[in-house]
């Protein structure tokens, strides 16, 4: 055993305590495993088969379950990795024997009778004095008189008139029977009372979750709970707050967990639980009610957050209309779609309020939370607003321009939506502050911290050997401080006097996750908070609450690059107009030119109004339509139906350099 660490770094203080409590409330089966393993250790402190908790073990996994368990292990010193819990062989094993002597409930002792109640149903128990109140739990579930309840199910009520036994005794989970000192207790089925609750919309995520807790409840009524929670989303996803937006992901992270098979039905329950930017008519029956939002191409960042600040929620919730000043251009989709195009792009350059991580993403800095806030409800719109484009994809086969025109400025019912996508995406760690998903255990904030880094650069604290690596053998003894540098030069502690204590084998896990949390967690919630309430205010919470980190990145912000795949899609979705046939075909042709293979996105910008290639592009369509003129003439784009006009080129090469002029001067403003 190593005993290497000073008093200072061996927990004995109220996260030991919390975890004996969290132990004495857990099943008898998970509560005496959870002794055993310790014990082992503690026996046989050499042998390595004690020191490593497989994940495929159903036992482990069920006692992980528990609430405070892994949070438990990871203070006793184990760290979690992809296959199991494992205890590095230099940790301090002082811990364990204070947890084994809290835990410890001493001899049986004499039989107490217990009398349950459950309406007309009546059953005796006897149980030794000194059992924990989870025996007493485990004993209802069994009885057949009583209905057998399933612990996670059961209220019990004490005293008169009856009142729920946590009013009175508050830690009564954690208590053996001859504490409590009570002989009669009123048995209540909670799903009786949450079956009511949910069909009137009156539960709570909360409740459901510890509904859910329940194995037996969810797999007899896993349908009904899943409707259940889709109709409680839908009628609160506009008045969430943090604690029920975190309760509610862990609701859907059981019922409808994230995953490809279920991407599409998600995001459509997101659609129904959004308010959707509708036009609306004013008092008069004639005008479209719209909020204008008028921007500056060379100022874009600060001229939208002077106004979108300043917007109240309702008119957050009109059709967005996008012009840019000092240009006549229409907004029929396209000014639309190259504004949050445009406006990520202008949060790469805002190096006091966003900065870009290794591979690019937007992550926070130190700024006013009202800068934040605003740009959370242009995230936000980006979500709702997209209903306003549909209107670009009404076009027939070998459409006009006339008939594009028409089409994009008519009454007509809508068709499929083409996404609004940021230019910029924002960083998972960041998404996960956002959607009060923060990363909690070491394994999973160094995935995070390892999905921001370059491939070709990793950062040495995201990497599995510095776990399992000596300090001296990374090169890295006498090198750390219980501190860390931010970005802008600022030194925090981690710890009272951090900058001044050094690092040891010992202490090393303690650093790592003290100064991954600090740098993706606590650094940015602030800045998280302010942006959560902007994107709420815009588009309501079902997005953050539906979606993976990851998944609501593509949602935003698409794909930085277009692959082979993608370009073969955009040239299947293509409709060509049969007098540019030719000149399309070399089109293509260039694009599939290894060295314009960077361009792609560019092209993209330039007739579409977007760069990035949506994640999911079924309503994604391309037109090629003929202009006047040869080879003198530059193409022109109308980025509101994704259409280029080519003029009749004589050649693959002349066409080639027509297109990257054009690109590279913006003609792309020539929107309507």
């Amino acid at each position: 055993m190593a005993d290497a660490t000073t008093s200072e770094d061996v927990v004995m203080g109220g996260s030991l305590e919390k975890l004996i409590l969290d132990a004495k409330a857990w099943p008898p089966e998970a509560f005496e495993l959870f002794r055993k393993l310790l014990q082992n250790v503690l026996s046989s402190p050499e042998e390595a088969k004690f020191r490593k908790l497989k994940l495929s073990n159903a036992r482990i996994n069920a006692l992980l379950a528990e609430p405070g368990a892994e949070e438990g292990f990871e203070q006793l010193g184990w760290v979690r990795n992809s296959e199991a819990l494992e205890l590095p062989a230099l940790a301090d094993l002082r811990n364990f024997d204070f947890v084994l002597k809290g835990t410890s409930s001493g001899p049986p002792g004499e039989l107490v009778p217990l009398t349950v109640l459950r309406g007309a149903l009546k059953s005796k128990l006897e149980l030794p004095c000194n059992t924990l109140f989870s025996e007493l739990a485990a004993r209802i579930e069994q009885s057949d008189a009583l209905g057998r309840i399933p612990r996670k199910r059961q209220r019990l009520l004490v005293g008169v008139p009856p009142k729920p036994l946590a009013e009175s005794y508050p830690q009564f989970a954690s208590m053996t029977i001859s504490e409590l000192g009570l002989k009669a207790f009123k048995l209540e089925d909670t799903w009786e009372e949450m079956v009511a609750d949910l069909r009137a919309l009156r539960a709570s995520f909360e409740s459901l979750a510890s509904v859910l807790s329940c194995k037996k409840t969810l797999s007899e009524n896993f349908d009904f709970l899943l409707d259940s929670a889709k109709a409680l989303l839908k009628s609160r996803a506009m008045l969430m707050d943090e604690t029920e937006m975190c309760m509610a992901r862990r609701c859907f992270s059981v019922l409808w967990p994230p995953g490809v098979d279920t991407l599409a039905a998600r995001l459509e329950h997101c659609v129904l639980c959004t308010p959707l930017a509708i036009p609306q008519k004013s008092d008069d029956g004639e005008t479209t009610l719209q909020f204008p939002l008028q921007v500056e191409r060379a100022d874009l960042f600060n001229s939208a957050l002077s106004q979108i600040q300043g917007a109240s929620i309702e008119e957050l919730r009109k059709p967005l209309q996008v012009t840019f000043v000092g240009e006549a251009a229409e907004d029929a989709g396209g000014p639309r779609r190259e504004f949050f195009n445009d406006f990520g792009r202008s949060c790469t350059e805002k190096d006091g309020i966003w900065r870009t991580t290794p591979v690019g993403s937007l992550t926070p800095v130190p700024a006013p939370s009202t800068i934040f806030h605003s740009c959370g409800r242009i995230y936000g719109l980006a979500l709702c607003q997209a209903e306003n484009a549909a209107q670009e994809q009404r076009v027939r086969e070998n459409a006009t321009i006339q008939e594009l025109l028409a089409a994009v400025t008519g009454d007509e019912e809508t068709q499929q939506q083409q996404k609004l996508l940021v230019g910029a995406s924002l960083s998972r760690p960041f998404l996960r502050c956002v959607q009060a998903d923060v990363p909690e255990s070491l394994e999973d904030l160094q995935t995070e911290l390892n999905a921001e880094q370059s491939e070709s650069a990793p950062d040495f604290r995201g990497s599995a050997a510095f776990i399992t690596s000596s300090l001296h053998e990374l090169g890295l003894e006498g090198q750390l401080t219980f501190s860390h540098t931010l970005p802008d030069g600022r030194t925090v502690e981690l710890k009272p006097g951090g900058s001044e204590t050094v690092v040891t084998d010992a202490t090393k896990l303690a650093w790592l996750k003290a100064v991954l949390r600090s740098e993706l967690v606590q650094s940015i919630e602030e800045a998280a908070k302010s942006f959560r309430l902007g994107v709420c205010e815009a588009a309501g919470a079902a997005y953050l609450v539906l979606l993976s980190a990851g998944e609501l990145q593509q949602e935003w912000s698409g794909l930085a690059e277009i692959s082979d795949d993608n370009l073969r899609l955009w040239q299947e979705r293509s409709t060509i107009c049969p007098a540019r046939k030719q000149q399309a075909a070399w089109f293509f042709e260039v694009l599939w030119a290894e060295e314009w293979r960077a361009s792609r996105p560019k092209v993209l910008k330039f007739t579409t109004g977007s760069d990035r290639w949506p994640s999911e592009p079924k309503s994604f369509t391309f037109y090629v339509e003929p202009m006047d003129g040869g080879d003198e003439l530059l193409p022109r784009a109308m980025t509101c139906g994704n259409m280029l006009q080519l003029p009749s080129y004589s050649s693959k090469e002349q066409l080639q350099r027509q297109l990257l002029k054009a690109c590279d001067l913006g003609l792309s403003m020539q929107l309507v």
